[in-house]
Parts: structure tokens; C-alpha cells; sequence
């Protein structure tokens, strides 16, 4: 069951070059995977009745071109399968031609959020998005790769407004911190054309954030590997591709 939303670029999500942040189309797709629950009856509420939640796990995006401000744009969205504990949700971007800018596919993990472990997913939620359980076939995604080199390095303290409905760090952060830890020189004359995104531990309120970096340079891109921690354990491996 696919979900469509229209949207205007507002002036506070755009960059220094009047396009939207990479980190803001993160935002848009994250908010149509919940307002798409919503719509299905399996949204927040439902979470907070049944102790559930879905957590994302991976991100891979693909973004061929930037709209700009006050732009109009449409996302759909299309939970495309689930096996055991897991979902799989794909994304499409088009600008009002109907010109494709951005895809993305996205795993999703089924959490009782008392416990904090995986459950599998109900057959509520399996067919409130008009889906069976015979589909199960996972979509294609490729893994960040790891840092080698600790060439750059930035330190960070999670802020209150940092927590998300899940009780834990919102997961655009981690990619906000990845971004950061770059020189300047790099993200004001780069745009981000990929994004490769793994989640592996939550960070809370009250931990340290560790942040590293190094660049990898090939003939086809210039490649960015960051590791998000909180000193003790991997919270997240992070790639962005520039040109």
C-alpha cells in the first residue's frame, strides 16, 4: 500500500545554497514513515497502547538532485515486506514535473520498548498496510564501511532536545554529528549524493558522543566513513559519497 505527501521547502531547512539539507530530506522521509502509519491505523497511539515501536536500522539514499526553497515536492512511500522482527520500507522524491530526485530504502526493526528487544512483527500491523506474510523478500542495501583512520575527531553531548518519542537519540542526529566532524572546506563545496547508514546501539540522555572520520578519494567520488560511539561501543557506522 503506497502513501503519497506533498510538501513545500520551508526557508529554515535549506543551505547556504538555498537547497534543502541533507539531513532535513532524512527529516521528510522519517516523518511520511510515521505519517503513513498513521493513516493506517498502526501510528503513535497504537505504539503507546501495545508497547511497540518500530526503530530504524539502516538507511541507504540515493539523491540526484537538491530542490530548492519554496520548491514543491512529493514523497511516496511503500512498506514493501516483513520477515520475523523486521520491515522493509522503500521512498521516492519527485519534484511537480513528476522528475525523480531522491529514492531511498530503509530497514526497520519491531521493538517491545519495555524490554528493548526485537518481537515479531504482529499480524495487526502486517496487514494494516495491506500486506501479507508470505512477502518477504528484503530490499536491497548496501552496508557503511568503517573508518580506518581516525582523521578527524569531534566530541559531543546529547542535549534534551536531542530525545526523541522513542526515548532515545532521533536517529538524524547521529548523521548531524557525522557531518560536523568534516572540515568546513569539504560540506560547503560538496553535496552528499549517497548515504549509507547503520545503526547498532541506541545513545541516551547523559552519554558522551564520540565522533570520527576519515575520507577515502577514488576516480568516481570523494567518500566520507565516520563512526559514531559513546566510548565504549559502536553506536552507528555512517558513509556519505560527495561530488
Amino acid at each position: 500500500m503506497a502513501y503519497s505527501r506533498t510538501y513545500d521547502i520551508p526557508y529554515f531547512l535549506v543551505d547556504q545554497n538555498r537547497k534543502l539539507r541533507i539531513t532535513a530530506l532524512m527529516q521528510f522521509l522519517e516523518d511520511m514513515a510515521i505519517r503513513h502509519s498513521e493513516e493506517c491505523g498502526v501510528g503513535l497511539d497504537y505504539y503507546h497502547n501495545n508497547g511497540v515501536a518500530w526503530v530504524l536500522a539502516k538507511w541507504d539514499i540515493e539523491i540526484y538532485e537538491y530542490p530548492g526553497f519554496n520548491h514543491e515536492i512529493t514523497i511516496t512511500t511503500i512498506p514493501t515486506s516483513f520477515r520475523s522482527f523486521f520491515g522493509f520500507r522503500k521512498f521516492e522524491v519527485k519534484d511537480h514535473n513528476g522528475r525523480l530526485l531522491a529514492k531511498a530504502h530503509t530497514l526497520w526493526i519491531f521493538v517491545d520498548t519495555q524490554k528493548k528487544k526485537p518481537i515479531p512483527v504482529t499480524e495487526e500491523v502486517v496487514s494494516a498496510y495491506g500486506l501479507t506474510r508470505d512477502k518477504k523478500q528484503p530490499l536491497p542495501m548496501e552496508a557503511p564501511a568503517p573508518p580506518d583512520n581516525d582523521t578527524w575527531q569531534s566530541r559531543f553531548y546529547i542535549r534534551p532536545g536531542d530525545i526523541d518519542t522513542n526515548r532515545h537519540v532521533n536517529n538524524i542526529r547521529f548523521v548531524e554529528w557525522a557531518l560536523d566532524t568534516l572540515p568546513v572546506e569539504i560540506t560547503a563545496t560538496h553535496s552528499v549524493h549517497r548515504v549509507l547508514v547503520d545503526y547498532r546501539n541506541e545513545l541516551i540522555f547523559g552519554d558522551d558522543v564520540y565522533a570520527t572520520a576519515e575520507i577515502i578519494e577514488n576516480k568516481k567520488h570523494k567518500e566520507s566513513r565516520h563512526r559514531i560511539s559513546n566510548g565504549k561501543k559502536d553506536a552507528s557506522l555512517i558513509t556519505f559519497r560527495w561530488t
